[in-house]
């Protein structure tokens, strides 16, 4: 069975949105047993949704469609389908009422344009859309199904599973693909391959997706036989041990929170080339708020001098080394981390581009690390981060 996504919206190409959708989507259909084939995106031209859904048809089961079904003029997603499978638009006026007096709760009339949202196909289902008005809808086409979703975020992810997900589950069999992962760190990509390749069992399907310093290796467990996997699952264990993130398929700040929480440790930062990126991945997490207790963004050198009450030291290891402490003892954390270095791409020290110092104080005791990262500023920044978790997962195990 094959599913195919098609994202509608010339600000995803211009770069002006970021398809969210898809990853959420693949993580959605992958932890219910289901794959996504494929995904395409095309802007709002009719012609080009018209021979993108009439393609996807040919080759795949399940057609889903984000993007392009709201009230304005460039929304036509649900006007271009129904033309082309010859299915007249029926207002529904059920639909219709409702947007109306949502409208009118709020003290306002609606804008006629909205009437288009309560139009759906002639025998399509109208699929509840719990955050929105525009509602989802059902498609069955000659044994192909389509459902045309709304484009945000937090309208088609609920719609995909409230809807998508139980249809799937009733109509098809789950695939046979059943995925494991091991998160490495400090490894580059073509030098970790080459280790594994020494002792990876033939038609073991793997695959590395690198990002930011991590190594993310997945492994299809059913590729091989149970023997095989676990002898060289047993074979990374042994020879790959050190540069291991988590054995599981979760963010590398998720696993720093988790090391956290099982030895009651409560962390402040002070982070300054990193700007917050640092805390903003830890508080991502539920449950962050009982180990973060603080976080304190420190630019200028200015600043720096208030949370030490002396003047800032130049030597920026033995700065990172005082940060942290200050840290700790103003927020009585067992732990007090500081990261300072030069993300570029001008410098604004005698430091190089990419030199970047952690210092981290855990009960008191002071530990050092320095790394020297490589990429543009946003590469610098993101890569810093991730060290910051990696020392500290070190550190702390």
């Amino acid at each position: 069975m094959d599913i195919a996504l098609l994202s509608v919206g010339t600000e995803i190409l211009l770069g002006d949105t970021v398809n969210t959708n898809l990853a959420s989507l693949g993580q959605v259909l992958y932890s219910n047993g289901f794959i996504l084939s494929s995904e395409k995106t095309v802007p709002d031209n009719e012609k080009l949704i018209q021979d993108a859904v009439s393609e996807m048809l040919e080759n795949n089961d399940v057609i889903i469609t984000c993007g392009g079904i709201g009230p304005t003029e460039d929304d036509f997603t649900k006007e271009v389908i129904s033309e082309m499978l010859n299915l007249k638009l029926i207002t529904d006026e059920d639909h219709l009422t409702w947007m109306k007096s949502r409208w009118e709760s709020r003290g306002m009339t609606m804008p006629a344009s909205n009437v288009k949202q309560a139009k759906i196909p002639e025998g399509a289902s109208k699929l509840l859309n719990t955050m929105g008005t525009s509602p989802g809808i059902h498609i069955e086409y000659k044994n192909k199904h389509i459902f045309i979703l709304p484009g945000p975020p937090r309208e088609f992810i609920p719609l995909v599973t409230d809807e998508l997900v139980p249809f799937l589950k009733d109509n098809f069999s789950k695939v046979e693909k059943d995925y494991e992962f091991i998160l490495f760190f400090n490894e580059a990509e073509s030098a970790l391959a080459e280790k594994i390749d020494k002792f990876k069992p033939e038609g073991l399907d793997i695959a590395y997706l690198a990002s930011k310093g991590i190594i993310k290796l997945r492994i299809d467990k059913n590729s091989v036989s149970n023997n095989a996997l676990k002898d060289f699952k047993n074979q990374i264990d042994e020879s790959l041990s050190h540069n291991i993130l988590s054995y599981k398929n979760i963010p590398a700040s998720k696993v720093l929170l988790n090391e956290l929480k099982a030895k009651s440790y409560t962390i402040s930062l002070v982070e300054s080339i990193t700007g917050g990126a640092f805390s903003r991945e830890l508080v991502r997490h539920a449950g962050a708020s009982s180990t973060l207790v603080a976080s304190n963004v420190l630019y200028s050198m200015d600043s720096k001098k208030e949370l030490l009450n002396s003047d800032p030291n130049e030597n920026w290891p033995l700065l990172t080394e005082e940060l942290a402490i200050a840290s700790m003892k103003k927020y009585n954390s067992t732990i007090g981390l500081a990261v300072l270095g030069e993300a570029g791409p001008v410098p604004s020290s005698n430091y190089k581009i990419g030199e970047i110092f952690i210092s981290v104080c855990l009960n008191g005791e002071v530990s050092n690390f320095t790394h020297k990262l490589s990429g543009n500023r946003e590469d610098i920044i993101n890569r810093a981060v991730n060290n910051c978790i990696w020392d500290l997962i070190k550190l702390i195990k």
